[in-house]
């Protein structure tokens, strides 16, 4: 069986969110412009509380194995889709948040 992680990508920086809840959709088009999030239902969008109490929008979704092999992120992990399964060292925090390559220039 897995879980569910949920991230919000907001100015670069990945939080993990915690206690994700449905919003309107116009009380999220106004508090996140520009932000498509995950949707709940036709009416509704996905939130998530970060660690500092912020209220943030979902921007990916991860499934995380209960057992995972905990190997180091590759270019499958990095170029993975939102909705895709990770079990990865980095917990999901970096599934799907770009090219592999692109790391590389961040950090140099």
């Amino acid at each position: 069986m897995a879980a569910f992680k949920y991230f919000s990508d907001l100015d670069e920086v990945t939080e993990q969110l915690k206690d994700i809840q449905p919003m309107p959709n116009r009380q999220f088009s106004e508090s996140f412009p520009g932000i498509s999030g995950f949707r709940y239902d036709g009416f509704q969008k996905y939130v998530g509380v970060a660690a500092d109490g912020r209220i943030l929008p979902v921007t990916r979704r991860i499934e995380y194995k209960r057992n995972p092999s905990l190997h180091e992120c590759d270019a499958k992990c990095m170029n993975g889709k939102c909705n895709g399964v990770c079990e990865c060292k980095c917990g999901g925090k970096n599934h799907g948040r770009g090219s592999f390559l692109s790391t590389f220039k961040r950090a140099a």
